[in-house]
């Protein structure tokens, strides 16, 4: 059984996240909250007190390349996250995508409570913001004696294990999502018909854009959640409004048998008045309407 210590007391993001990361590898893992150097010293990990490898309160603490200083919890995912991942998404067994998914995670989730940790403002808006860190901080009871506080300390460390898993798994999927979205492309007759077909509802955006460079596709049909079949524009830039091309702009705002009518397809249900997407209760008729789009 391996043992590891943060400090006692209150707490922050940087150590629960610390912890929930060890212990979602460690299952048998022993955690001690203590500054007691001499407990310290029977630690297989010390994180965020007594000065070592993994404490950053340090002269002298280490930054990443674009200057964010880490925290105990920044270095503890620099070394143990291809553990992690192995750990909880052992399908994933590309070590290339395990080391992009590991950077990913850092660049979106974890410097920012590593910069929050180290007094480092990354956070700029004229809005109040309730960061990770701020939700962390909750679950601290005013005025609560050391018991009540080592108690919310590992409530929040259950939280945190949830929000890193959910965090990552985002990550772990696209690699699938990029495979399948891919292989649609390259196995459909997309010059042709300028429409993607796609049987379950995926992040589709970023492959299309960046696989698609002829840009032959201009609408993607896919079945939602809900189980509504939708056509969907296919934007020119990953952060653009702009469609390739527009569903035609005397669909905009029509619902149902309006919309129906008016095109001449069965079981429309929407057209947005932003003419980006439209709806049909059937996956036909949800290509037809794609079809028609393409036509006008």
């Amino acid at each position: 059984m391996k043992k590891m210590a943060v400090h006692n007391g209150t707490f922050h993001a940087d150590d629960v996240f610390g912890v929930a990361l060890m212990q979602s590898i460690y299952n048998d893992l022993e955690v001690i909250r203590t500054r007691d150097e001499e407990l310290l010293k029977t630690c297989d990990v010390v994180s965020d007190v007594g000065n070592g490898k993994y404490d950053h309160h340090h002269v002298g603490k280490e930054r990443r390349e674009n200057g964010i200083p880490y925290c105990g919890f920044g270095l503890l995912w620099r070394d143990f996250s291809i553990s992690y991942i192995n750990s909880q998404f052992s399908h994933l067994t590309n070590t290339k995508e395990q080391q992009e998914v590991s950077q990913k995670v850092d660049t979106i989730f974890i410097q920012q409570i590593d910069a929050h940790d180290n007094g480092v403002d990354v956070m700029t808006s004229e809005v109040p913001i309730m960061t990770i860190c701020d939700v962390i901080k909750t679950y601290i009871p005013d005025g609560g004696s050391e018991i009540e506080i080592e108690k919310a300390f590992f409530e929040a460390v259950e939280f945190a294990k949830k929000i890193l898993y959910k965090v990552t798994k985002k990550y772990v999927d696209s690699y699938e999502n990029y495979r399948m979205v891919k292989h649609e492309i390259e196995t459909q007759n997309i010059k042709e018909s300028r429409i993607l077909v796609l049987e379950k509802t995926v992040p589709w955006k970023d492959t299309v854009l960046e696989v698609d460079k002829n840009e032959d596709i201009l609408y993607v049909v896919y079945q939602d959640v809900t189980g509504l079949w939708c056509t969907q524009t296919v934007p020119k830039e990953a952060t653009s409004f702009a469609a390739r091309k527009n569903l035609p702009k005397t669909w905009g705002g029509l619902n149902n048998d309006e919309l129906s009518n008016h095109i001449g397809i069965d079981n429309c249900t929407f057209c947005h008045p932003a003419l980006f997407i439209c709806g049909n209760k059937t996956k036909e008729g949800a290509i037809a309407m794609a079809k028609m789009a393409v036509e006008n």
